[in-house]
């Protein structure tokens, strides 16, 4: 998977290999740290969330100094 963090100027792209985590606590951390997400799960359950993490990570800055440059990543 590719994940893509733009602002005016520069964008940073965060590849690697998403893998799905089927954790009940961390999803009950999740809506507790993040009330907003309360109604949905009270009316459809944590099956609603999916949860994943990023392994094998790398990132790229892009600015539009370096567009035609080759994209450079680093192991995260």
């Amino acid at each position: 998977m590719e994940v893509c963090f733009d602002s005016p100027d520069t964008q940073v792209r965060v590849a690697g290999v998403a893998e799905i985590v089927e954790d009940l606590g961390l999803k009950q951390e999740i809506v507790a740290a993040r009330p907003f997400l309360k109604p949905w799960v009270e009316q459809h359950g944590y099956d609603l969330l999916v949860v994943f993490r990023v392994t094998q990570g790398q990132a790229a800055v892009w600015t539009m100094a370096m567009n035609f440059e080759p994209t450079r990543y680093r192991k995260l």
